[in-house]
C-alpha cells in the first residue's frame, strides 16, 4: 500500500481527518486487508468491534480524603491524588469490617492509571485554552496591522487561501482514479471527501506556520501551573527494535499495528525522524496489535524475529510498503525482501519467544493507557499530535533537554 493511498482510505471510508486505529471505537475504521493488497477504498462501511466493558461491583465506600493541595493551588498532579489508608473501613458485610487493604493490589493500579489520566487531560485542556488565547490575541493585532477589515480568525483564513489553491477537476479525477476500488462510488457521491483529503494536510501546515510566525519576536512568559502526570518508565528492553543512542536525550516510542492503515503514515514520519535526527534522538517501535487486525498479530511476532536476525527495520519498511497483503504469503514476501533466513525465521516463530516479546509489549502498552495506533510517547509522556507534528514537539523537547 502506498502512503497515499492509506491516507485516502482512513479519510474517505470515515469521512474524517486521518486520527488512528483503536480498539475502544464501536465503529473503527478498515484495516489494511489481509488479502486484498491493502487498496484504499471509498466503501463507508467499516468492521463494528464491541468494545470490552469492564464488570462493575456495587459497594458502599467511605469518602476518600483529598491530600491538601500545596500552598498557592495545585502545581503537580500528586496534589490531586485521593488517599485511602489501607485501615480504612469500606463496607460491612454480615457485621464483618472490610477495609481498603481487602481490596486487592489491582485496585491501586487501577487508581493510579484513573490519576494519570486526569492529570494529563486537564494539563492538556488548560495548554490547549492557552494556546488558543494567545493565538486569538495575534491574530487581532495581526489583522489590526494589516487594517484587515474582518476578525483575526477571517484574516487567517485569508492569508490561508493565499497559499492553498482549490483543486482543478482534473486533480480531483486524478486523485480519485488513482485511489479508488472496483467498488468505489461514483466521484459525484464522495468529491467532497476527495476535495478534504487533497488540502487538508497542506491547509494545516499553512495554519501551522502562519501562527507560528506571529509567535516570532513576541514575548512571551509561560506560568501555568504543570500538572502534567509524571513521565512513564518506557524503557527499551533488550529485545526492543530501535534507532538511535539508548542514552539519547530524547526517547520517541510508538506503539503500533502492522494492520492499522494510520500506522502506513506514521511510518513514513518515522522514516523521515531516522534521516533528520540520526543519533540526536532514540526512537522505539513496540507493538500493540488489535483484535480486529487478524494479521497484525502475526506480523509483530515476525518482526520480533527479525529483531533477532538484526533486520527489523528492513522488515518494518517492507511490510508497511507491501501490495500483496498482510496474509501468511504477503509476510512471508516481507520477510524476503528484507534478507531475512527463512529456516531461523520458522524456528523462531515456533519457539514462542517473539509471541511472549510481543505479549510484553501489550502489557506495557495496556499499562501505559494505550487503546489504540499509531501512539506515542515523548520521554515517557504521552503525545497527542499527528504524526506529522511529531518533529515540532521532538524539537521542543530537544530545547528543553539543554
Amino acid at each position: 500500500m502506498s502512503r497515499r493511498s492509506s491516507f485516502v482510505l482512513c479519510v474517505l471510508a470515515a469521512g474524517l481527518s486521518p486520527l488512528a486505529c483503536t480498539s475502544q471505537a464501536a465503529a473503527p475504521p478498515p484495516g489494511r486487508s489481509a488479502g486484498a493488497g491493502g487498496n484504499p477504498s471509498f466503501d463507508a462501511k467499516p468492521e463494528v468491534v464491541t468494545p470490552a466493558v469492564a464488570p462493575v461491583v456495587a459497594a458502599t465506600v467511605a469518602a476518600p480524603t483529598p491530600v491538601a493541595a500545596r500552598a498557592g493551588g495545585a502545581t503537580g498532579c500528586e496534589a490531586a491524588r485521593f488517599v485511602l489508608e489501607p485501615g480504612t473501613v469500606v463496607a460491612k458485610l454480615d457485621g464483618q469490617d472490610l477495609r481498603a487493604s481487602d481490596l486487592g493490589p489491582e485496585l491501586a493500579k487501577a487508581e493510579a492509571a484513573a490519576l494519570r489520566t486526569y492529570c494529563d487531560q486537564v494539563g492538556t485542556l488548560r495548554k490547549q485554552a492557552l494556546d488558543a488565547t494567545i493565538d486569538e490575541r495575534l491574530l487581532e493585532a495581526a489583522a489590526r496591522k494589516a487594517e484587515f477589515t474582518g476578525s483575526g480568525s477571517a484574516w487567517l483564513q485569508s492569508e490561508v487561501a493565499k497559499q492553498i489553491k482549490p483543486p482543478t477537476d482534473e486533480e480531483i479525477q486524478a486523485f480519485y482514479d488513482a485511489n479508488k476500488t472496483d467498488n468505489a462510488p461514483p466521484i459525484d457521491q464522495v468529491r467532497e471527501q476527495v476535495v478534504n483529503a487533497m488540502v487538508e494536510e497542506p491547509t494545516q501546515n499553512a495554519i501551522r506556520g502562519l501562527l507560528s510566525g506571529l509567535r516570532q519576536g513576541v514575548e512571551l512568559q509561560a506560568m501555568l501551573p504543570d500538572v502534567a502526570a509524571p513521565p512513564l518508565d518506557l524503557h527499551d528492553e533488550e529485545t526492543t527494535a530501535g534507532f538511535g543512542p539508548r542514552d539519547a536525550k530524547v526517547h520517541v516510542v510508538e506503539f503500533s499495528d502492522f494492520e492499522c492503515p494510520y500506522c502506513v503514515r506514521a511510518a513514513a514520519a518515522v522514516t523521515g525522524l531516522k534521516e533528520r535526527y540520526g543519533d540526536r534522538v532514540r526512537f522505539s517501535y513496540r507493538h500493540f496489535p488489535l483484535n480486529f487486525h487478524p494479521s497484525a498479530r502475526p506480523a509483530a511476532e515476525m518482526a520480533q524475529c527479525a529483531v533477532a536476525q538484526d533486520k527489523f527495520w528492513g522488515f518494518h519498511d517492507a511490510v508497511f510498503a507491501s501490495t500483496e497483503g498482510l496474509g501468511a504469503a504477503g509476510l512471508r514476501a516481507a520477510a524476503e525482501k528484507a534478507g531475512m533466513d527463512l529456516e531461523a525465521l520458522d524456528a523462531c516463530m515456533q519457539s514462542g519467544k517473539a509471541a511472549s516479546q510481543v505479549d510484553a509489549d501489550m502489557r506495557v502498552a495496556t499499562e501505559a493507557g494505550v487503546s489504540g495506533t499509531p501512539n506515542f510517547f515523548i520521554n515517557g509522556r504521552p503525545f497527542e499530535g499527528g504524526p506529522g507534528q511529531l518533529a515540532g514537539a521532538i524539537e521542543a523537547e530537544l530545547q528543553r533537554a539543554g
